[in-house]
């Protein structure tokens, strides 16, 4: 059971790693605006946070099949002898590591998008106002129209 709970953090060890990896290049890809590939590099980013997650809950499993009622790495340790246990701690050392990179890099990126969009939103909306005529103009049916309608009254019943 020992290897198991073992073999399961060192995979969750190398799957943060990787999304360190993919975080740096969505965020290369966002600095060069290249939107198709942030696209298709999202969906392996959200594939590889579920498989993180399975993971999770398969290990938290042994655990509990370890030592009933354990939740927690810390809960079956004391079960370890002293290699694996110190391989154990090396492990959620890296992973604690790696997942405060992660964090760091996932925010950096969310700035770095809200960025994009609000300089879109704002270059869009001054495109939209200068697109609008400020005087009378020619339309369609070579008619003088005014650049804003006149007000109309609606009759009717209710």
């Amino acid at each position: 059971m020992t290897t198991r709970i073992l073999d399961s953090l060192t995979r969750q060890e190398r799957a943060l790693n990787l999304l360190a990896d993919l975080l740096s290049e969505e965020f290369s890809l966002l600095a060069n605006r290249d939107a198709s590939e942030v696209t298709s590099l999202e969906f392996s980013i959200q594939e590889l946070l579920r498989q993180l997650a399975v993971e999770r809950s398969a290990l938290q499993a042994l655990y509990g099949m370890t030592r009933s009622g354990a939740k927690r790495l810390a809960d079956v340790m004391d079960g370890f002898d002293t290699a694996s246990r110190m391989r154990a701690e090396a492990l959620l050392v890296a992973i604690e590591r790696t997942e405060k990179r992660c964090t760091t890099q996932s925010t950096n990126n969310y700035k770095m998008a809200l960025g994009l969009y609000d300089t879109t939103r704002n270059c869009l909306g001054y495109l939209q106002t200068q697109l609008v005529p400020k005087q009378d103009v020619y339309g369609s049916k070579g008619r003088l129209g005014s650049a804003t309608p006149q007000p109309g009254r609606i009759n009717g019943r209710f």
